[in-house]
């Protein structure tokens, strides 16, 4: 049975709305190159999938003694097993781009813009706030497993998606400048559909048929229960 959600606010819905169709609009009134767009969502959804992964590290697995990671030496092992699994995720996820900017010049020369490339950076490091943000959060609840599953699955429903324009082959068939554009709407739409049912993006992801997600308790209800922690 599907789990009761709180109705989003006519606040917070309009938030998702607008924060979606922003590039849009840059793109018609400002000039924005649609390919930096695609870009800058490439980088998100990149990212984002590194800061799910390490919050799962930290919150839900811990290392190898079922422990919270601590220690410059347990540190390093994260970092290094994080290192691994973006390098492996990286280049699956830029397949898209790849076929709709392989040739692209205007691409090229974004690469060669210092504002452009400065705009990356600033966007990577408001994500690495958000995580911090994010792991603040999940201190303070016992549900981490869950929130990052929702969060995890929404990423990758919403880059499937993506996958799916492009290898109709009719997106890339519109041309680097139209095409993205169309990518961009695309994108759009499954953010905004996505974020308002979580539930279909975990149906998206997992397929109809596939049973419950098993969530598991997060390292300090464990922790508790050995005793290792005293109760708040």
């Amino acid at each position: 049975m599907a789990e009761a959600r709180a109705p989003r606010s006519p606040d917070a819905l309009a938030a998702v709305v607008a924060v979606s169709i922003t590039p849009l609009a840059g793109i018609v009134f400002l000039g924005w190159q649609p390919a930096g767009v695609l870009i800058s969502y490439f980088v998100d959804t990149f990212v984002g999938a590194c800061a799910v992964m390490m919050l799962l590290m930290t919150h839900v697995t811990g290392d190898e003694l079922d422990t919270p990671i601590e220690g410059w030496k347990r540190w390093g092992k994260l970092a290094g097993a994080l290192v691994v699994l973006g390098a492996i995720l990286v280049w699956p996820l830029a397949l898209p781009l790849l076929f709709m900017l392989g040739d692209d010049v205007v691409t090229s020369t974004l690469l060669d813009d210092r504002g452009f490339l400065l705009g990356l950076a600033l966007q990577v490091l408001m994500s690495v706030l958000a995580a911090m943000r994010v792991h603040r959060e999940l201190q303070a609840t016992y549900d981490d497993d869950r929130i990052l599953s929702v969060r995890g699955l929404f990423l990758a429903a919403r880059w499937m998606v993506v996958f799916i324009a492009v290898g109709t082959g009719l997106v890339p068939a519109l041309g680097p400048r139209i095409g993205s554009f169309v990518l961009i709407a695309i994108y759009a739409g499954a953010s905004v559909y996505f974020e308002l049912f979580p539930e279909h993006a975990t149906r998206f992801v997992r397929g109809g048929k596939a049973g419950p997600i098993k969530y598991h308790r997060d390292l300090e209800s464990r922790a508790r229960e050995r005793g290792d922690i005293k109760p708040r």
